[in-house]
């Protein structure tokens, strides 16, 4: 049987300040290390973001998407699928976010000031899904460890910048809870999956499907329902 493998946690240079590949130039890569696909996850506004706050709402969220449109443009006619996510920021504790788009944003402007639970019921609403990414990760700009377990749909726990123990917290996590759990490269140079390519040094993350997905809507409902496999 055929397996789609989707990567799942990707920022590019310019919405994410601290991007170092341009969009396009993942595809190629992607393609050649064997994945279907790549979901763009750059940094939102309230997190590591290079777009400047001081633009009119709906002026920043079209340069926050240009990273996928870019990415999505570079993929046509080469068999291989470009999905948009956001990742964003609770002063340290950071989510997955996928199923919402370009004109969802520009109408919810007030996703700036959520708390918790009030992000997860817009994303729940909105028929999104909703990942805190690397839950026990902790490094100098991380100051305190918050978990919410409670107020998304799964939790990451594979990320390719976290320490194993790290991982391997999380994972015990998402099975207390009997959650849905992800994998991700937390991918901000394809240099990094250029050395998996060569000869396998650095160790990337998927999401691992036995179809190939037709829209973000499949990956949701995928991970919602457990369909789907992780790389650890």
């Amino acid at each position: 049987m055929s397996k789609y493998l989707y990567e799942t946690h990707l920022h590019t240079k310019g919405p994410s300040a601290c991007g170092v590949t341009e969009p396009e130039d993942y595809i190629d890569a992607y393609k050649r290390a064997g994945y279907a696909g790549i979901i763009v996850t750059d940094h939102f506004f309230n997190g590591n973001s290079g777009i400047d706050r001081s633009l009119p709402w709906e002026e920043r969220v079209r340069q926050y998407c240009s990273g996928y449109e870019r990415a999505l443009e570079a993929s046509k006619g080469k068999d291989f699928d470009v999905f948009f996510g956001i990742e964003y920021n609770f002063e340290g504790d950071e989510y997955l976010l996928y199923g919402i788009d370009k004109d969802w944003l520009i109408a919810h402007p007030e996703i700036m000031t959520q708390t918790h639970e009030g992000l997860f019921k817009m994303i729940n609403e909105a028929g999104g899904l909703m990942i805190q990414a690397h839950p026990y990760r902790m490094r100098d700009y991380i100051k305190t460890l918050n978990l919410h377990p409670e107020c998304v749909h799964g939790l990451e726990v594979y990320n390719a910048g976290n320490r194993p123990e790290e991982n391997d917290k999380a994972l015990a996590l998402a099975k207390e809870k009997n959650l849905p759990c992800t994998s991700g490269s937390d991918m901000h140079n394809k240099e990094l999956i250029e050395k998996y390519i060569a000869d396998k040094s650095f160790k990337p993350g998927a999401v691992v499907f036995n179809k190939r997905l037709t829209s973000i809507f499949d990956y949701v409902s995928g991970v919602k329902n457990k369909e789907h496999e992780f790389i650890n």
